[in-house]
């Protein structure tokens, strides 16, 4: 049983197809799980009851789509309450921050923030909001959490990020507060970001009932691209950051505007990629213009399809999980030249990257690397 007519159906959003697939829809609650774990179900739970097709399922298929959607929906109480509280306390330590992927998208593009599931909440706040902003969660309650192979001075290197997490007593959660908008070593390798450009074109908007701003609809679409292709590898969130785009897409964006900043910030495949997968299982047809113009040569275009193709999102591959992920990342690069800095750069980084990454430089160290790098983790 196909659900892309059901996603289509919803993206559009069309009421009769929606019924007529609804009442042709398969009594097994296994094509909700699979929506469930493509971070879909809410979604399709909300649009459904939207399109008065919900009635229209098989009774094991709405019990198994209402526990999803009502799940979600008191996730979402739970989250917006904490968001703004977060939200509140940066105003009042005098910090702006710009909200980043579903903070962001949960309550600009989807028809119900209960729509957007969402892990954590991604806030961008400038190099001198860092300090401010960490206090003014601490005083909520908040602790930082530090990952051994991720110390904080790593993470400013490469634009990453402090993770805060919320006391217990507030239902726990993560923020996670952001240097930069595109983070890691692929991106300060491969790419050429303005990042001061996308903090003068954000856009104001409403989240949890608080002011706040969100990356301009032609950044945010090069934004979720780019993470979903590179820091995501085409895995977890799959089809759900598909439809980040086409929902974002269909609410209005400047595609010449998208093309001509991926391309000068050379991140054109890594847009590209997203962008033709949507277009092939979401109908995102109005990415046509810029595909045309953001497309690498065909060779390339046969090397990615290997490891990233529509059977594969469908199929939830994970390809993080090994060496191969190395050489699709490599694939992603616009130029050759900047691949091959990339690859050095990954098997024989800086002694200072080594210094803040393993704790130490020297021969020791590059052989712990070297040998965490054939084994599929850098």
């Amino acid at each position: 049983m196909s659900l892309l007519p059901l996603l289509h159906g919803l993206i559009a959003p069309d009421p009769a197809r929606l019924r007529a697939w609804a009442a042709q829809a398969a009594d097994d609650p296994a094509w909700v799980a699979w929506l469930n774990a493509q971070g879909l179900a809410a979604y399709a739970f909300y649009g459904l009851r939207q399109a008065g097709a919900f009635q229209a399922l098989p009774v094991r298929a709405q019990t198994a789509l209402s526990q999803a959607g009502y799940a979600a929906i008191a996730r979402a109480e739970l989250q917006s309450r904490r968001l703004a509280e977060a939200l509140d306390a940066l105003t009042a330590a005098g910090v702006t921050a710009v909200l980043l992927k579903g903070a962001a998208l949960a309550s600009s593009v989807y028809p119900d923030p209960a729509c957007r599931p969402m892990g954590d909440f991604d806030l961008w706040v400038s190099a001198a909001e860092m300090a401010p902003s960490q206090a003014a969660l601490e005083r909520l309650g908040y602790v930082q959490h530090i990952k051994a192979e991720r110390p904080p001075a790593l993470q400013a290197l490469h634009l990453g990020e402090i993770q805060m997490i919320a006391p217990p007593a507030a239902g726990g959660g993560l923020v996670e507060l952001h240097w930069g908008v595109f983070p890691g070593v692929w991106l300060q390798q491969i790419a050429a970001v303005p990042e001061a450009e996308l903090r003068a074109r954000a856009v104001p908007i409403v989240a949890a009932g608080r002011p706040a701003l969100a990356l301009a609809p032609e950044d945010a679409v090069i934004h979720v691209a780019v993470h979903l292709a590179v820091n995501h590898q085409m895995a977890a969130p799959w089809l759900r950051g598909l439809l980040d785009m086409a929902l974002l897409a269909r609410g209005g964006v400047d595609w010449l505007a998208i093309t001509e900043r991926a391309q000068a910030w050379r991140v054109a495949t890594a847009v590209w990629l997203p962008l033709h997968l949507a277009a092939g299982l979401l109908g995102l047809t109005e990415a046509a213009p810029a595909l045309a113009r953001l497309r690498p040569p065909a060779g390339r275009r046969w090397l990615l399809g290997r490891f990233a193709n529509g059977p594969s999102l469908l199929a939830m591959r994970n390809l993080t999980l090994g060496p191969g992920r190395f050489v699709y990342q490599l694939l992603l690069a616009d130029r050759w030249r900047a691949a091959a800095r990339l690859l050095y750069r990954g098997v024989w980084p800086t002694d200072d990257w080594l210094a803040l990454r393993h704790g130490r430089s020297g021969l020791a160290a590059r052989a712990q690397h070297l040998a965490g790098a054939l084994r599929g983790r850098v």
